[in-house]
């Protein structure tokens, strides 16, 4: 088995406020976003720390990438901006309280270290070469070309368990099956829908008029919409029956992996999801008619039911078990590149290479980038690609 660190830096606008010291149910309560990705601590171990902010230019330039409308100041004011979380321990905290100088930690303690954008400096990373270092951007978006970085994370489902491309498949929110529902459950008994996010903005101000509704009381299904206090939200999906996505913008599908683990049966359109996520195919719907009949089917017919709540575990689980062999995979390519080339290392080449690779690489990377995407070639795709970000 191998040991992980888990990295984020203080002025990130999301994930958990804490370290090894909080429980992991502590560190979802003081996300300032998301769930995230709560397996690599529940299910490998792995340590999480926060450190100071990294205000190198590539560290910047792949923050102001991601989120347009964040400025340096922002990124001070959430360095120390307060929350408040259902814990005893520190239920008043800010990310500064748990900041670390990654010059000081132990890294030759871990075989993988995941770092959110470049929290590690490319200093620390050059030092540790032995190191499997893994980069998760924030939106999947990761550049062209990068210095000591071997893998970045894609924010997709994991379809297979081989790496490949200098690319491991995670998704963004990777949690154990029936994780959500065991620790944030009110009852056994689940009733109603929760309506996913990006559905609320069209349909509740009018869900009282509107006709799909009043066919969910027809079927004795309440509805229930987000909450931003992230417990209650959790709390709420995990009461849920049905998680249904109604309209609304195109998603990577976080919020569906949640609710698979909250065992709230995912409902939703064909074009609803891009995130690879391997759904049953009976949950897909055609329209809001079609809908209502498999919510009518699925109300009388419970055995079926939880044979499509039973399906959504296996999705989980596979989730978990490709992801561990990506990890193993691309750690072990790493471990044989480096014995490799330990007999055939010539200083003077490698330094030749090195100022030819600092210099010119920038350039032909950008080029490269560019001309393509005005060519508007499938292979480099603007939404999932950034221009090359070198150190």
């Amino acid at each position: 088995m191998f040991k992980i660190a888990f990295i984020k830096e203080a002025c990130l606008q999301d994930l958990w406020v804490g370290d090894n010291n909080d429980t992991s149910l502590d560190l979802i309560r003081s996300s300032l976003q998301k769930v995230g990705p709560i397996g690599l601590l529940e299910i490998f171990g792995s340590d999480f720390f926060i450190v100071k902010s990294n205000n190198s230019k590539a560290a910047q330039k792949i923050r102001f990438s991601q989120i347009h409308h964040l400025s340096n100041k922002d990124y001070k004011l959430i360095e120390t901006t307060k929350i408040k979380i259902n814990s005893l321990r520190l239920p008043s905290r800010c990310p500064k309280d748990f900041s670390h100088d990654p010059e000081k930690i132990n890294w030759s303690k871990y075989d993988i270290v995941i770092s959110h954008n470049f929290a590690v400096p490319i200093s620390i990373r050059r030092k540790y070469p032995s190191i499997l270092w893994i980069c998760l951007t924030g939106e999947g978006k990761y550049p062209l070309q990068s210095s000591c970085w071997d893998y970045f994370i894609s924010h997709d489902y994991p379809n297979t368990p081989v790496a490949e491309l200098k690319t491991i498949c995670m998704p963004y929110c990777f949690v154990p099956p029936k994780y959500i529902f065991d620790n944030f459950k009110s009852s056994q008994d689940k009733k109603g829908i929760f309506i996913e996010i990006n559905s609320k903005t069209r349909y509740q101000k009018q869900f009282n008029n509107t006709k799909i509704f009043k066919k969910f009381y027809s079927l004795n299904l309440n509805v229930e919409f987000h909450s931003e206090d992230i417990e209650k939200n959790l709390k709420k999906i995990a009461s849920s029956k049905y998680f249904i996505k109604l309209g609304g913008r195109h998603v990577r599908g976080n919020s569906f992996l949640e609710a698979m683990s909250a065992s709230s049966l995912c409902l939703l359109n064909y074009n609803d999801c891009f995130g690879k996520i391997p759904f049953h195919q009976y949950c897909y719907f055609k329209d809001e008619e079609h809908l209502i009949e498999k919510l009518q089917f699925l109300e009388k017919n419970n055995e079926f039911f939880n044979e499509l709540l039973n399906y959504q575990d296996l999705v989980l689980q596979n989730m978990i078990e490709n992801v561990k062999n990506q990890f193993e995979t691309a750690l072990s390519k790493k471990r044989k590149f480096l014995e490799s080339n330990r007999s055939s290392i010539n200083s003077k080449k490698i330094s030749i290479k090195s100022i030819f690779k600092k210099s010119l690489q920038p350039i032909i990377g950008s080029a490269c980038y560019n001309s393509l995407v005005r060519m508007d070639d499938p292979s480099i795709d603007p939404i999932h690609y950034l221009p090359p970000i070198l150190e």
